[in-house]
């Protein structure tokens, strides 16, 4: 006997089909889940790391640290103060640039590795630029403009070093706070820790899983099949694809294979190659926020941040997932049946799933968008572009940690002067260097996003080739360098990026956006590291208490989108208003 369509087999099936906001909004809470359920699981062991304590795979770095230091000698043993240890993360970043630009310069004519077309200076000054940083922004077509060698190693080995750096930077900003031996520690031995014990491993479960769901894994470059019910054939292009997605997500990086990124199909075929990417973007940002608790001995301190993150996280989710549900009257209104704005998205994957995965990718510093952002809905492009404007609130590996400590010490501050209270953080009085170093971080991002943007506005020159409306276009080009500014590097796109402008604007942008904060947070460490912690105080501010962290989220909040208000009312404010015919007056 079958069931019939109003029960049974079919009940479920029907109303999830039935009604899509239940279904998209379980799928949200679903993945924020499951990312939530791993970042637990692997949090005393990123904890671990943190304190310089032993794991199982220490065998490895271990050995990996004594080659090391007979390669560099007394260098790799020394504990250093900032300046050694910012100066010699500067130099090794720049070498690594250095290499990297010969690379992608001469692509076209280095013997045997030679293929793909040439760059040009500022292309493949942005393209270094952009992955040495952890930005990921491609101004050039993938894998189209690049030679194999290029994109399997030039470009895969900047995605390794670029987060490994930001978390070494990080182990040295937490050593800095831990301790008062005016220290920082060693930048390789960091470095090396943090690639064999945590990067490498990660990279090689997720290359797995996404082999084993169908996500090609392969050294020949492309694979030539028949259309069907026709005689035209194409040539689908091929290669590392899976190890080159788990370096993307494990390390917030974003940059795609393909020029589609993740919206390609073979990039991302199906719900659960979705949700790995996803858990894989966000877990080690969230572990280690978790492991602030355990690493400073205040449990409750490690799980406030992990809440005030995942509140704006599940806020901006939810207002992405709305908006692309409801579309405009100019969608809904046709007369047929509408199930939302499918316009840019995978129909396997559905509103939901791609919403939440590109929410993921900007509260991150990832940038691997699963669909075309220029066809999102005014209001479901704010709930993209919140997490860049407030500087990727949930960060990326590494900047995850630095990041939000700023907010905590620029909060503590504020509370203190509202209570009367000395302002202090585990322990250790904040003086006026730390206050001034933490709030210029905080402000620096919106006045390097706001400053060019508002002379490319001025330059029609610029200006003339976009497609899209006034409105439309600030909002691109606010996108644009916020996601440069934020080292994300999704992009909405409509004009063309790849100019003498842009690439040299988006660079600077992206090498301020990370060499100049991570230089201020670890001028913080070292003047954490020269105070003796003298434990907290009865009368001090609890650092993990509720009220504590609703204080901080509302310093994220409105230093974020205060800040950029009345751009945001004459871009995506604007252009819903026209979409809602909500009494606009200008044209």
């Amino acid at each position: 006997m079958n069931a019939d369509s109003s029960g049974g087999g079919y009940f479920w099936t029907n109303f999830f089909l039935n009604n899509r906001i239940v279904s998209g909004s379980l799928i949200i809470i679903i993945y924020l889940a499951v990312a939530s359920i791993f970042a637990y699981i692997i949090y005393p062991f990123v904890a671990k790391i943190y304190r310089g304590e032993r794991t199982f795979l220490s065998p490895v770095s271990d050995a990996a640290i004594r080659l090391s230091e007979k390669i560099l000698g007394p260098l790799a043993k020394k504990e250093m103060r900032f300046t050694e240890y910012f100066g010699v993360l500067l130099a090794f970043s720049f070498l690594a640039g250095i290499i990297a630009f010969i690379f992608l310069y001469y692509q076209t004519v280095i013997p045997v590795i030679a293929g793909g077309t040439r760059l040009g200076t500022s292309l493949t000054f942005n393209t270094v630029v952009s992955f040495l940083t952890n930005t990921d922004l491609q101004h050039y077509s993938s894998p189209m403009q690049l030679s194999y060698f290029s994109q399997t190693f030039v470009i895969m080995g900047l995605m390794f070093l670029s987060p490994v750096i930001a978390f070494a930077a990080s182990m040295a900003f937490v050593r800095g706070v831990l301790t008062d031996s005016g220290n920082l520690g060693n930048f390789f031995r960091d470095f090396i820790r943090s690639l064999t014990e945590l990067f490498i491993p990660m990279t090689f479960v997720v290359t797995v899983l996404l082999i084993l769901s169908g996500i090609p894994e392969t050294l020949n470059h492309s694979l030539l099949v028949q259309i069907p019910f026709t005689n035209a054939n194409e040539v689908l292009p091929l290669g590392p694809v899976s190890s080159w997605n788990a370096i993307e997500t494990v390390g917030t990086n974003g940059g795609g294979f393909y020029s589609a990124n993740l919206a390609f199909p073979l990039a991302d075929p199906n719900w659960f190659t979705n949700i790995v990417m996803f858990v894989s973007l966000t877990v080690i940002p969230l572990s280690s926020l978790l492991a602030m608790g355990r690493v400073f001995g205040n449990r409750k301190f490690g799980t406030m941040l992990f809440y005030v993150v995942m509140t704006i996280f599940i806020f901006t989710a939810f207002l992405t997932f709305f908006s692309e549900y409801a579309g405009i009257p100019a969608l809904s209104g046709l007369g047929t049946i509408f199930t939302g704005n499918m316009a840019g998205k995978e129909t396997g994957l559905g509103i939901a799933q791609s919403t939440i995965l590109n929410v993921g990718s900007t509260m991150t510093s990832t940038g691997a968008v699963n669909s075309a952002l220029i066809d999102y809905t005014p209001t479901g492009m704010l709930g993209v572009l919140t997490g860049l404007l407030l500087n990727d609130p949930l960060g990326g590996d590494g900047t995850s940690v630095m990041n939000i400590f700023m907010f905590v010490i620029f909060t503590a501050f504020l509370v203190s002067l509202m209570v009367g209270k000395l302002p202090e953080v585990l322990g250790i009085k904040l003086e006026s260097k730390e206050i001034r170093y933490s709030t210029l971080t905080i402000i620096s991002h919106p006045i390097m996003i706001l400053i060019p943007l508002g002379i490319t506005l001025l330059i029609t020159g610029i200006t003339a080739g976009f497609v899209n409306s006034h409105a439309q276009n600030i909002t691109t080009v606010l996108y644009e360098f916020a996601s440069s500014a934020s080292n994300n590097g999704s992009e909405i796109g409509g004009f063309n990026t790849s100019s003498l402008f842009f690439n040299y604007t988006d660079g600077a942008l992206m090498l301020l956006g990370r060499y100049l904060l991570m230089g201020l947070e670890l001028l913080i460490a070292q003047s954490f590291a020269v105070k003796k912690a003298r434990g907290e105080s009865v009368n001090a501010i609890q650092l993990g208490s509720f009220n504590f962290g609703m204080m901080m989220m509302f310093v994220i909040i409105f230093m974020g989108i205060l800040s950029f208000f009345p751009v945001l009312v004459l871009g995506p404010l604007f252009s819903f208003a026209k979409d809602f015919n909500l009494g606009v007056l200008i044209p």
